[in-house]
């Protein structure tokens, strides 16, 4: 494969600016003046004080979808309830007391459910949560929400530790995250890797103490490569490996055309990271990944993205014990373009890919033995999913799949039949203004 230009940034591939339709889902956004430094709990009453709550018999805890806006006016996590149908019912938009970026972000898991514990969706490791922990990539800081029947309360918001947020991960009290430290400054930027070393991307720890309080922890940072394209930071489901996806960079010998690793960290008791791993991906650009409950590694590959057409795929990993980390065959391909956001199957039979540009798309595949991938359908969605496909989230026993398309603002439903194919049964269609944002991330229960 030939080496392509650094890949155009999704924000920057529209000739005008877009006005997301999140009003149609309930992500309607009220620009508000920049926050420089944003009070939280004053946010976040405002927010509680003029959002109306739906009146159903219907609870955040027992069933949800939660999305951001990522506006960089004011940042917002919006909330649905799941009836017992999969409909979505919305609930309200809750300010982070932080900003979004604007920007369509290269990143999978910004927005994470579960406790501290560890985590419900995306990763679906655990059954129950009550705490909600979203990035804010435009002020650098993380917020946490506890989740209540009717209602989100903002309970903190800890500055990031370096510039930019995108994805974030939970596992037994300490919260890892990914700081893609990306500076915007032309047309044609890759993700993650700007030209100043001392700015290369990072991932650093805290501490979740009472209330899901966060509290730096003295030497967890870790810097990642120079040309990163940094994606994804993950636990495993035991919580003894710490997973990063870095989707341009590249071990030494790597040929050209041949870009992203997927680097695993060993997890210590007092949760600092150990022996570090970096293993060249079957294919090019590992983004999004999940795992199955015995652990093994499933992950996108976007192959070039939008300089790639037709070229997405994915790839299945048994991740050892030890932190060692052996493909479980080769890349299955999917005909999708750009494919980066991956969810796994409670039972651990079934995943699904979504590919964001290419028309966009969502592909099922069955999982084997450990971890291995073969493609049941490329567009499992038949035809219905659209340009801007993106962030990906099931519900609690994996009944239903949800589906984030970042360029409409809208939330897609599935029903997931036993043998693993999908049929939509409701599309939030977008109607009217609402302020210029990018939403990313999706987590539900």
């Amino acid at each position: 494969m030939t080496r392509t230009p650094p890949r155009i940034k999704r924000a920057q591939l529209l000739a005008v600016p877009f006005a997301l339709g999140l009003a149609a889902v309930g992500l309607a956004v009220t620009p508000a003046s920049a926050l420089t430094q944003p009070d939280p709990q004053a946010s976040s009453d405002a927010a509680l004080e003029s959002t109306p709550i739906q009146e159903a018999p219907l609870d955040l805890r027992e069933g949800a979808v939660f999305s951001q806006s990522n506006d960089p006016h004011g940042n917002e996590v919006v909330a649905f309830n799941r009836a017992a149908n999969g409909m979505l019912v919305r609930v309200g938009s809750f300010a982070t007391g932080g900003t979004g970026s604007g920007g369509f972000e290269d990143s999978a898991t910004s927005v994470v459910l579960g406790r501290p514990k560890g985590e419900v969706s995306p990763n679906n490791n655990l059954q129950r949560g009550n705490r909600l922990f979203v990035t804010n990539a435009g002020s650098d800081t993380i917020s946490v929400f506890k989740v209540f029947e009717g209602r989100l309360k903002l309970v903190e918001v800890q500055d990031s530790g370096a510039a930019k947020p995108v994805s974030l991960t939970v596992n037994d009290g300490v919260l890892y995250v990914l700081n893609s430290n990306e500076v915007n400054d032309g047309l044609i930027t890759p993700n993650c890797a700007p030209p100043n070393q001392s700015a290369r991307p990072v991932i650093t720890g805290f501490t979740i103490g009472k209330g899901a309080s966060l509290e730096p922890l003295p030497g967890s940072t870790r810097v990642l490569s120079g040309m990163s394209g940094c994606a994804q930071v993950s636990f495993n489901p035991s919580g003894t490996s710490l997973v990063v996806t870095e989707r341009t960079a590249k071990t030494d010998g790597q040929a050209t055309g041949d870009e992203g690793v997927i680097n695993v960290f060993r997890v210590n008791d007092d949760g600092i990271l150990g022996t570090r791993r970096v293993y060249d991906a079957t294919s090019s650009g590992p983004f999004g990944f999940t795992f199955t409950k015995d652990g093994d590694l499933l992950t996108s590959e976007q192959n070039d993205g939008i300089e790639g057409p037709g070229l997405g795929s994915a790839a299945g990993y048994h991740l050892a014990a030890n932190g060692t980390l052996t493909p479980s065959g080769p890349s299955s391909a999917n005909g999708g373009t750009d494919s980066c956001w991956f969810v796994v199957t409670d039972d651990g039979e079934y995943g699904y890919v979504s590919s964001f540009f290419g028309g966009g798309q969502i592909s099922s595949y069955a999982v084997g033995e450990r971890g291995a991938l073969t493609l049941i359908e490329g567009e499992a969605d038949g035809g219905t999913s659209h340009e801007g496909a993106s962030d990906l989230a099931l519900s609690r026993n994996s009944d239903y799949l949800y589906a984030l398309n970042s360029f409409a603002g809208t939330i897609d439903t599935y029903e997931i039949a036993a043998n693993g194919a999908i049929t939509r049964i409701d599309s939030d269609a977008a109607h009217g203004p609402s302020a210029m944002a990018a939403p990313f991330g999706l987590a539900a229960s």
